[in-house]
């Protein structure tokens, strides 16, 4: 029991990175309101939705609920403890998946140092990535199988690898990135049974060892299918990724360099080459492959960053223990000063234990006190979401149909569903693309706008102030405002017009 007590130097690191990013960090993004009201709707029924229940533009239609898991332990959490509590369980999905991967780098023989280089600018990318969203728990899932993928390689261990699909059965439920989880193990078997073929020498114990990597993963595919929709759930994450619209939808593009998140990024992709250049052997086949593909995928879409950094850290890491660092501390450990200092270190009294309860005492402080320092209120959350239009609407809004932007959607359908139902939401993979296509035109206020937007049949127009359309309708006679803040303005259809 004490050793659960003990807490290192690392420790400490972890519990302010914690604290820092909780106080930082705010839930502005538009999808998780959907996806907390999605929560609500299936623990209120008790079960899935049969098709769309926010909409009225694909009232009844199908939808695959890939995140649905997610989504009620979202909506738990919320119950329980507000939008604190949400906060606390997206930083500690995001401290969980770093501090696995840490530990990662650690587990295959990495130092300390070596570990923190990568881990450092990695905290940089996740912070800018953290959302109350399913991938939090992909994330998780990712640094969990590379924990255990890590442990076969490089300590012969196979027992873990069986965790790999129950691990699976919630993942499929939680999120539609579970296939990059079933990629990962399938790139590692290859990878590792190409060089096994290749080697001079084939270990016949270490193919024994490869054929149950092999079956662990048919048990991975197969718990795949331990979902609602059995194999549609193969096909669908190649729908998304094939939709046109996501080239409009800023994470699918390639992260703007300009910015420090993917700075950091573009960091630690330059170090993973530079570190294996200086170590003392070279990366073998899974060392250089799976990184690689990682660290390409995080450059063509800035929502698979994060995904690449946790790949990233014990590459890395375990390139520098055994290069530059091992180089750089024992040329350190050479110099008179430093000689001299380790041979006096000793000569004071251990805290032995003590030095546990300190590093507690100190976490204790920093938490009670770097709080105050940072905490302060949310200024974006006005600008991101329509909190005044909705307030207004659920107050005096008649009809059900609402015209809105695509980044409004969702916090009106947590606020306003199931009363009134939105044109247009963050969930592109229901709407198709034919149809945002139509939406897009109707919002720019194109040419053949007006035939489109009069068959939508809206009762009102929650719109930015900016927005081409709304400008369009305040000219036309059919609309008038009737609510207007800093952000937003609230239009209706004139009573004496017709749909």
């Amino acid at each position: 029991m004490m050793r659960y007590l003990e807490l290192s130097k690392t420790g400490v690191a972890g519990i302010v990175i914690f604290i820092v990013l909780l106080c930082l960090f705010q839930p502005i993004d538009p999808d998780y309101f959907w996806h907390l009201k999605t929560g609500e709707t299936i623990v209120a029924q008790g079960a899935l939705p049969a098709g769309d229940v926010f909409s009225f533009t694909r009232d009844g239609q199908p939808w695959v609920l890939h995140e649905w898991l997610f989504e009620v332990l979202l909506y738990r959490v919320f119950a329980a403890g507000g939008e604190g509590a949400v906060e606390f369980l997206t930083v500690a999905l995001a401290m969980a998946a770093l501090g696995l991967a840490f530990g990662a780098a650690r587990r295959i023989g990495a130092s300390a140092a070596a570990a923190w280089i990568p881990t450092v600018p990695a905290i940089v990318v996740m912070a800018g990535c953290m959302a109350p969203r399913p991938q939090m728990l992909t994330y998780l899932f990712l640094a969990l199988y590379l924990l255990v993928l890590f442990g076969f390689k490089y300590a012969g261990s196979t027992r873990a690898l069986w965790v790999l699909p129950p691990l699976m059965v919630v993942w499929v439920n939680a999120h539609a990135a579970y296939a990059i989880g079933i990629a990962m193990v399938l790139l590692f078997a290859a990878c590792e049974w190409l060089a096994w073929a290749s080697a001079p020498v084939r270990d016949p114990e270490h193919r024994r060892r490869l054929l149950r990597l092999s079956g662990a993963a048919g048990l991975v595919l197969l718990a795949s299918l331990a979902n609602p929709g059995l194999f549609e759930r193969w096909a669908y994450p190649f729908q998304v990724l094939g939709m046109t619209v996501n080239a409009l939808i800023q994470e699918w593009q390639s992260p703007d360099f300009h910015q420090f998140g993917p700075k950091a990024y573009l960091a630690l992709v330059l170090l993973f080459p530079m570190a294996w250049i200086y170590a003392r052997r070279k990366p073998d086949l899974t060392e250089a492959v799976l990184p690689l593909v990682f660290a390409a995928g995080g450059c063509i879409s800035a929502r698979h960053m994060p995904l690449a950094v946790l790949v990233l850290v014990p590459s890395i890491a375990l390139a520098l223990g055994s290069g530059p660092l091992a180089a750089l501390g024992a040329w350190t450990r050479s110099l008179g000063a430093v000689r001299w200092y380790l041979a006096r270190r000793g000569a004071g009294k251990e805290l032995g234990r003590g030095e546990f309860v300190a590093n507690w005492v100190l976490a204790a402080a920093i938490a009670l006190c770097l709080p105050p320092f940072l905490r302060g209120p949310h200024p974006q959350a006005a600008a991101v979401d329509p909190r005044g239009a909705a307030d207004f609407i659920a107050a005096h809004g008649t009809g059900s149909r609402l015209f809105n932007s695509y980044s409004d959607g969702g916090y009106l359908i947590y606020r306003l569903a199931p009363r009134f139902k939105v044109t247009v939401d963050g969930r592109a993979d229901v709407y198709g693309d034919r149809f945002i296509d139509d939406y897009l035109h109707v919002y720019a206020g194109a040419a053949d706008w007006k035939a489109k937007f009069d068959r939508l049949a809206v009762d009102l127009a929650v719109l930015p102030l900016d927005a081409p359309i709304r400008q369009l309708l305040l000219a036309d006679a059919g609309f008038r405002e009737v609510y207007r803040d800093k952000h937003r303005s609230v239009l209706q259809r004139h009573p004496t017009r017709t749909h």
